[in-house]
């Protein structure tokens, strides 16, 4: 339905924000001629939000992980090949306890981590559930309890390699490999509460020939035509592949986007449904969801938009139409809306906050600065959501600056906060010389990850709404410092007092690596 027409919602334009690439363990989405090199080397990537659409003279110092790879021992085992956990003495490392100083936080446990291929390997997956988390880990999903004893325990055919961010009522739907020519062709429905596989399934992958068609050889039907952005019969049903596949959940929905197609299932028992397409000649790019369920689109005018679509009647909510040029590249938050837009050149067109109605709210004034949350690697351009380094509430959104060096050397950054209602920035914080990673929101506060250094473990932290100095809430044990230092790629949790790092990337060093680590006081 045609919307009336709507402020302009370019920002003004600024100078490049300075500064040298991020420390090594994080990623960022490069632009331009830059993704050429990194493909060759294999390295990691950030994404960069800023009106010139950030730095690509200096790519980030990034560790050299090499292409994903996938291991298939029965069993995800130790350095030493034995299914060993949490304290005590480990791949040489002192156990973390004993060398603990006053104020240190105490250690719950430490998984080990399975062994890779030299070439590493991805394990996407981790969620804090009520007295246990759950880790998926090559072909496996298992569940530890609060001193890391295994709960139970999912074993699929092959290795994850997708999951969303977000379980809903406590059941998450993941992708693991199809085998074959089909690189992450297969669903499963996981109850996290009972540790059971509820329904397993090959995934959508070819367009429809009527509304309703079944897909050959599987339960879930077709998928919405390509676009042009997305190579039209690149992958046809006798020989797809789902390349960059990524999943968002909300409610009973789940959305999935892949290099050449898209697709919207009920979780509950993997149906398709059909929300609509977005217009004639317009393609998914892709899902965010959490609270909510949004879709990204593009158009072959040159036209694109974001979409919410309503959980409960498998239909498009509101349509927001992007100014021409420009698209959803980011989506930060379901709820409340922000999003970011980049052009066909990966050029920033700034950060929109979005009312729960689809109007344009506030556009964020960025200023002079660059913002480098951590977007992980997405060469397709399918996965819009699960930025890391990113936090929201209810009116403010917390960014996190590009790296910065002080007078003697050090990396730092800072954590900015938005008003969602004006886009001003509300303020600043910082510690001098240490990297300031935002977590979530908590109570109003803003909890965020003080970086390890050579020197110094990390801490957890937290910022008052009238942000100032960070108060240290965890400060991690230095016996650690090394583990947490050197993974590659991780998700990190704070809740209810306890500090979760768990790893997303193996880097098949040959060295010993952490999967889990848990802290608590």
């Amino acid at each position: 339905m045609p919307q009336p027409p709507q402020p302009p919602d370019r920002p003004p334009s600024s100078p490049a924000g300075g500064g040298r690439g991020r420390d090594r363990r994080r990623k960022f989405l490069v632009v331009g001629a830059a993704v050429a090199a990194l493909l060759a080397t294999g390295a990691g990537v950030w994404a960069a939000v800023g009106y010139d659409g950030g730095r690509s003279d200096a790519g980030p110092r990034t560790r050299d992980t090499g292409r994903a790879g996938r291991h298939t021992d029965a069993v995800p085992t130790g350095p030493s090949g034995g299914t060993g956990t949490t304290s005590g003495r480990h791949g040489g490392e002192s156990g973390p306890d004993p060398a603990r100083r006053p104020g240190d936080a105490r250690v719950l446990f430490r998984k080990p981590a399975p062994q890779a291929p030299s070439t590493g390997a991805d394990i996407p997956g981790f969620w804090v559930m009520d007295g246990y988390v759950v880790k998926s880990v090559q072909n496996r999903v298992i569940a530890y309890g609060d001193h890391g004893e295994p709960k139970w325990t999912v074993k699929l055919r092959d290795s994850v390699c997708a999951v969303p961010e977000s379980p809903t009522d406590g059941k998450v739907v993941i992708a693991y490999r199809g085998g074959g020519k089909d690189g992450c062709g297969r669903l499963a429905l996981i109850d996290l509460d009972k540790g059971v596989k509820l329904w397993d399934r090959r995934a959508p992958y070819a367009a429809p020939s009527a509304p309703g068609a079944p897909t050959p050889g599987a339960a879930t039907q077709g998928a919405s035509t390509p676009n042009a952005l997305n190579a039209p019969n690149a992958f046809t049903a006798s020989g797809g592949d789902h390349l960059g596949m990524g999943l968002a959940q909300s409610g009973d929905l789940v959305g999935l986007s892949w290099y050449g197609g898209s697709a919207v299932l009920k979780v509950d028992d993997g149906r398709q449904v059909t929300p609509g397409a977005p217009g004639p000649g317009c393609g998914v790019d892709g899902f965010a969801g959490g609270r909510a369920l949004l879709r990204a689109y593009s158009c072959d005018d040159g036209t694109a938009g974001l979409q919410r679509i309503n959980t409960s009647t498998d239909e498009v909510s509101w349509t927001y139409r992007v100014r021409k040029g420009y698209k959803v590249s980011t989506i930060f938050s379901t709820a409340p809306v922000v999003v970011a837009l980049a052009d066909d050149h990966h050029k920033s067109g700034g950060v929109l906050a979005l009312s729960d109605r689809g109007k344009r709210r506030s556009t964020l004034d960025l200023g002079k600065r660059s913002y480098q949350p951590e977007c992980g690697l997405d060469l397709f351009g399918t996965k819009l959501g699960g930025c890391r380094g990113v936090a929201v509430s209810s009116d403010t959104l917390y960014l996190p600056t590009e790296l910065t060096l002080t007078r003697d050397g050090r990396p730092s950054s800072e954590i900015h906060a938005f008003d969602l209602r004006t886009g001003e920035r509300k303020w600043a914080a910082k510690v001098p010389g240490r990297m300031l990673f935002p977590l979530s929101v908590e109570g109003g506060d803003l909890i965020a990850y003080e970086e390890p250094t050579d020197r110094t473990a990390g801490s957890v932290v937290g910022i008052g709404t009238g942000g100032g100095r960070p108060r240290t809430l965890l400060r991690l044990p230095s016996a650690t410092r090394v583990a947490e230092a050197g993974l590659a790629s991780a998700t990190r949790v704070y809740r209810n007092g306890v500090f979760y790092i768990a790893s997303d990337r193996l880097t098949g060093s040959g060295a010993p690596e952490e999967m889990i680590m848990a802290f608590c006081r």
